[in-house]
């Protein structure tokens, strides 16, 4: 267990080993959350990864006609989707 400080502006210093271990540098960007009374923290993931992530997500083209009816063949996910169901 390392102990730290707060500054009067409300500031922490991540100890350089953890900061060595999470491979974190100046200017990655932290989520701060509040859980159970205890205040976490995990890296954001950088522009490069959001990037990979984006593109991993899968797409369907869906068209809708003025019925508001659409092609199930040519979207079978979207059913599931509309409704909130998992796949």
């Amino acid at each position: 267990m390392t102990i730290v400080k707060i500054s009067g502006k409300g500031q922490v210093v991540i100890p350089a080993e953890i900061r060595k271990e999470l491979n974190l540098v100046a200017g990655d960007q932290l989520n701060v959350t509040l859980v159970n009374g205890q205040v976490m923290m995990a890296r954001l993931p950088a522009a490069v990864a959001w990037q990979e992530i984006i593109a991993k997500i899968s797409v369907e083209q869906v068209g809708v006609d003025e019925a508001g009816n659409f092609d199930m063949t040519r979207a079978p996910h979207f059913e599931h989707w509309l409704h909130g169901e998992n796949k």
